[in-house]
């Protein structure tokens, strides 16, 4: 029960979270108006369920970088890049476009988060088909690219079974407004995690890409996370510390048909010596 011997502590603590609030909301107004923060960007992407968000929550731990995981911004400026594309009057106009986009992604950064002191932006999104129905993720990755041309990508690979299993774990489309939760098929899965691979594949040869090989990240942490913290370019910080996974409970029959289909994009991976995958 309230007692008004308590007033004194009930409206220090009220006052003081009052102004928390108006010194974040001026924090952040700052740092719009003066630009104050970062303009580097890096994508975390690959299958869902394939380690992503392990990544990027590591990754906001350390120093001067600022993760955020499936924002849905840049899925909706990459929608609103594909909308653009489809009228002459507005493709014509692409260039100015383009930057206008280029600010309202960092604008929303700036908005949601004390950004000042950071050299990093990283968001997180799986290439997964609550996101992208239409299943365009390659060219979710080229709108990307044009928009920040030097952006970098931490495409995670991880084995597929694992990765499949943790996709029939759970049901989709949670993050959607007014939309019921959706469960796909098995097929489905698999076909997700090999239209991935082919994108990997496209994209690992290119400088600003790395391949996170999911199995090195959790057996060999202390030196994956240096070779991470290397291509992003940031100091050394706190290695990367794996977690428990769940027990697989495939059938033999299911987990068969996984490895019969999947075994092509395996002998490609492998083929370019990405093969630590679990």
């Amino acid at each position: 029960m309230f007692s008004l011997n308590d007033f004194p502590n009930r409206f220090s603590m009220i006052q003081h979270s009052s102004l928390k609030g108006i010194a974040r909301s001026c924090i952040l107004k700052l740092q719009r108006d003066f630009k104050l923060f970062p303009r580097e960007i890096c994508l975390i992407s690959g299958p869902p369920r394939s380690g992503t968000t392990a990544l990027c929550n590591w990754l906001n731990d350390q120093r001067g970088i600022s993760a955020h995981s499936e924002s849905r911004i840049l899925v909706s400026i990459h929608k609103f890049m594909e909308e653009i594309y489809k009228f002459q009057k507005l493709d014509r106009d692409r260039a100015m476009i383009a930057k206008l986009a280029r600010n309202l992604v960092f604008d929303y950064y700036s908005s949601s988060r004390i950004l000042i002191g950071k050299r990093l932006l990283i968001d997180k999104e799986p290439l997964e088909p609550i996101a992208f129905p239409s299943k365009d993720y390659e060219k979710f990755i080229i709108n990307l690219r044009m928009l920040y041309p030097e952006s970098k990508l931490l495409f995670v690979i991880r084995d597929p079974v694992a990765t499949i299993w943790s996709m029939t774990r759970r049901s989709w489309g949670k993050s959607l407004t007014n939309s019921e939760p959706k469960v796909f098929n098995l097929n489905d899965y698999i076909e997700n995690w090999c239209t991935c691979v082919d994108i990997i594949l496209q994209y690992q040869a290119d400088p600003n890409t790395y391949i996170v090989q999911y199995g090195r990240l959790v057996n060999d942490s202390e030196a994956e996370s240096r070779r991470i913290f290397n291509f992003l370019n940031i100091g050394n910080g706190k290695s990367f510390q794996s977690r428990k996974t769940k027990e697989i409970s495939f059938s033999n029959k299911e987990r068969a048909k996984i490895l019969q289909i999947v075994e092509p994009k395996l002998e490609l991976l492998y083929a370019q010596e990405i093969s630590e995958l679990s």
